[in-house]
């Protein structure tokens, strides 16, 4: 009998234990954080600058944090190319978004980032941002500006969202954006994007060390020093990324060619400095090939191509929505019809000159301290940031997880 109870007793003690197990488990399941990214974007902040200019908090937030040595844009290297491209983690022939100014042929409309019926235009978009696919999944997102955060991207926008105003404060911005993370737990977003214009307007508009310049990228600084530590006051931790889309030069005004005035006449023509997309609507008597070759006989400083024999290095080939014919400038060099110039620009191949290149630095529970990885494609940041929010990729994408994950702890 007392053999009996014995074992009556182990038994109890046994099935406690496992119960106890099973419910310490379900504590750790409940209590497991929700990860959160918020996802910064300096335009026109170069890959550079961090060393040229040493911003305070930039360069120590940099120096703590997993980074790249640069962040290579997509081509062609302008804002909402490669915005998209960071975003969906594809390249512009895929996502669609081509340029800043372009024709799509298969929609028979134009495309325009200062025209808000072509920006809110979901079928301009060809591929989900993470923001989509996070929704989908029942997570919730915010954009305080993105492009492309402003259309229902099949059919969804972020949970919340602003129109883009160029004239927002930056307070506003910061205060938008902790509003967010004050709702509650349910409701609040764990993927928040936001964008700052001001250090990429001044590099066009004043160049490459000029006291303009300097005044926004140390502007831009203190917003950044003030938005990271009122959210690292939150009572949850938050993964910080901050990265640009890519990078500014400076160049001569006098290295300017010419287009032939021909080519206005005989086809639809988008200059967007320095590169310039054309289309066939049927009005020339030339063959595309007969014009290309015409072109290129004439010029000095350009080269232009059918888009389906634009260098492959360049990921262009797939769309006309690059133009029926994409001519491309040497570094330094614009094309066009007007002879005008801005101080600084970009848009030049990403491949002869680092110039073009961006920034990634991110800090938080997910990344390594203090951690350089070598330059990366931006379309690789999408995968990596769904890793860390748990989201699972139900889109084709060109990014590869692999690539920057060494970043991660």
């Amino acid at each position: 009998m007392k053999r009996l109870l014995i074992i009556a007793v182990l038994l109890c003690l046994n099935a406690c234990t496992a119960e106890s197990k099973k419910a310490s488990n379900t504590v750790v399941d409940i209590v497991k954080p929700k990860p959160y990214v918020l996802l910064i974007s300096l335009d026109g902040f170069r890959w550079d600058y961090v060393d040229k200019y040493k911003p305070e908090f930039l360069s120590e937030f940099a120096k703590k944090s997993a980074h790249l040595t640069s962040l290579r844009p997509a081509f062609p290297t302008k804002t909402f190319p490669n915005h998209l491209s960071i975003i969906t983690g594809s390249y512009p022939e895929n996502h669609g978004i081509v340029a800043n100014r372009f024709y799509a042929p298969d929609l028979k409309k134009s495309y325009n980032i200062k025209e808000s019926n072509a920006v809110t235009n979901a079928d301009f978009y060809l591929r989900k941002p993470l923001w989509v696919i996070a929704e989908e999944q029942d997570m919730r997102t915010a954009s305080y500006f993105w492009p492309g955060s402003e259309a229902a991207i099949t059919g969804i926008y972020p949970s919340h969202y602003k129109t883009y105003n160029h004239n927002a404060t930056h307070h506003e911005r910061i205060e938008g954006i902790l509003n967010w993370y004050k709702l509650p737990s349910s409701e609040r977003p764990q993927l928040i994007t936001t964008y700052f214009h001001d250090i990429d307007s001044a590099g066009h508009h004043f160049g490459q060390d000029s006291a303009e310049l300097i005044a926004a990228i140390n502007k831009v600084d203190d917003t950044i020093r003030e938005m990271v530590s009122k959210v690292r006051l939150l009572d949850f931790e938050v993964n910080i990324v901050i990265v640009s889309d890519h990078g500014m030069v400076d160049y001569p005004a006098k290295n300017y060619e010419y287009l032939p005035t021909w080519l206005n006449d005989e086809y639809k023509v988008v200059a967007t400095n320095p590169i310039v997309l054309i289309y066939d609507e049927g009005k020339s008597k030339r063959t595309l090939a007969e014009t290309v070759a015409e072109l290129n006989q004439q010029a000095n400083h350009y080269q232009c191509y059918q888009y389906q024999d634009i260098p492959t290095k360049f990921n262009a080939s797939k769309t006309n929505r690059i133009g029926d014919i994409t001519c491309l400038t040497d570094k330094d060099w614009s094309i066009g019809f007007t002879g005008k110039t801005s101080k600084g620009n970009h848009g030049w191949s990403q491949f002869n000159t680092k110039d073009m290149d961006g920034i990634f630095y991110a800090t938080g529970p997910a990344f390594k301290e203090s951690f350089q990885l070598a330059t990366v494609e931006n379309v690789n940041i999408m995968p990596l940031l769904a890793q860390i929010l748990g989201v699972d990729i139900t889109t084709p994408i060109d990014g590869k997880l692999e690539i920057m994950k060494p970043l991660l702890k």
